[in-house]
């Protein structure tokens, strides 16, 4: 889950007066004029790792983006995952930005990682699977690692030696979770979730066997604004929350959805969430499977890192130069005017026909009417992805195709 127009899956976006900078780019930032809009950005969970793992389903954003060779992608870093695994298509270039230097140093990391280790070292690396030695494994990968990540991870190396997959504030959040789910129902319950049963079954188990007083009470409490304000996300991100009465009757109804409409066996997040790691090393996100890893290894120099405020990475960017856009929840973290202003700069860095994804948690944000010219909603396959959403937190998925006028000559002009 997940703000000045910043990209941290935890951060915002930073209004720019319009002006031709050095590079001769309206909208080039001068930062004596940037004027913040998110006091979240001066919260202090933006000190450290927010975010270990991309807790958003990536089938959605390949099968929105349709990325390949020759094409170029901006996402949000978060926890890297994204950006990993959208680098499997090959496009020529993924720009992963993010304010936060902790998640752009995992992201960093992550990519070290695949350089230098073999895919079995690498499991034991991110704590996918178990290890004595994650210490000896890091120094192996320091060497590829630019220097402001190297320093970040040799004062962290209590994150390395514990498996830096569940390290994040949001993961320690769902461990907490993990255990009390174990005391509510039991642990050979929790398993019994993961086998295999037809829908009916699965509907059947849910009523007459987990869905009783004590569970919905506990998960009512658990993922109660205050409770999720303070120790999984921060108060700071629900500043636009508008007409939820009580997040967790907002997310019981979703939970029952992952529980009961998609397989659990077949999820891995559901799998994370109440087992606290993988069911086993064929279901997991596609950037870890080891039928992809040769292909990882040799596709992550596409990927350029960038610490930086989103606003201000479009403002440099020249027009037309980006094919598709992963933006995960971030418009939710801003003012309505906010999300439209960066959505006017998307429509100027993309190519025509360029596609953009992006995901709501509790705030709905649509592309307001006055920017219907720029983009066209696919609504049709934003829906049926959101209902097989492995992730299933969000509310809301956004797909939309970039309208430019006269495109035939831009691509001439190319």
């Amino acid at each position: 889950m997940m703000n000045r127009l910043a990209a941290t899956k935890g951060s915002m976006f930073v209004e720019v007066e319009p002006e031709t900078g050095a590079l001769g780019v309206e909208g080039f930032p001068d930062e004596k004029k940037e004027r913040s809009l998110a006091p979240i950005l001066e919260r202090p969970v933006f000190d450290r790792l927010i975010f270990a793992q991309c807790w958003e389903d990536p089938r959605m954003d390949a099968e929105s983006l349709r990325l390949k060779p020759g094409k170029s992608a901006l996402v949000v870093t978060s926890g890297g995952c994204t950006a990993l695994s959208l680098a499997l298509f090959r496009p020529d270039r993924i720009f992963a930005v993010d304010l936060n230097a902790a998640q752009s140093s995992l992201l960093h990391l992550k990519i070290a990682g695949a350089k230098c280790l073999t895919h079995p070292e690498y499991l034991e690396f991110l704590g996918i699977r178990p290890s004595e030695r994650r210490s000896r494994l890091y120094m192996r990968c320091r060497a590829a690692l630019p220097p402001e990540a190297a320093a970040y991870w040799d004062a962290h190396r209590d994150l390395i030696e514990e498996g830096i997959s569940r390290t994040g504030r949001y993961e320690k959040y769902l461990d907490l979770f993990r255990r009390l789910l174990n005391l509510i129902e039991g642990r050979r319950k929790v398993r019994q979730l993961f086998e295999p049963r037809s829908l009916e079954d699965r509907r059947r188990f849910y009523e007459d066997h987990w869905n009783t007083r004590l569970w919905r009470l506990c998960f009512r409490l658990f993922f109660s604004r205050p409770v999720l304000g303070a120790m999984g996300l921060d108060r700071s991100f629900f500043t636009y929350v508008e007409g939820i009465e009580s997040f967790g009757d907002h997310f019981l109804g979703l939970t029952r959805h992952a529980l009961v409409d998609l397989p659990p066996r077949e999820n891995y997040f559901t799998a994370q969430i109440c087992l606290g790691g993988y069911l086993d090393e064929e279901t997991m996100p596609p950037y870890l499977l080891a039928e992809n890893f040769q292909t990882l290894q040799s596709a992550v120099d596409a990927i350029e890192v960038k610490t930086m405020e989103l606003g201000a990475f479009l403002a440099r960017m020249p027009e037309g130069s980006i094919d598709a856009f992963a933006y995960s929840n971030i418009f939710e973290w801003m003012p309505s005017d906010l999300f439209e202003t960066c959505l006017r700069q998307t429509h100027r860095v993309a190519r025509p026909d360029a596609r953009l994804c992006y995901r709501n948690l509790l705030v709905r944000r649509r592309t307001p009417s006055a920017l219907s010219s720029l983009f066209r909603s696919e609504s049709e396959l934003a829906g049926r992805l959101l209902a097989g959403d492995r992730s299933w937190v969000y509310s809301n998925f956004e797909v939309a195709t970039v309208l430019k006028t006269n495109s035939s000559e831009w691509r001439e002009g190319q």
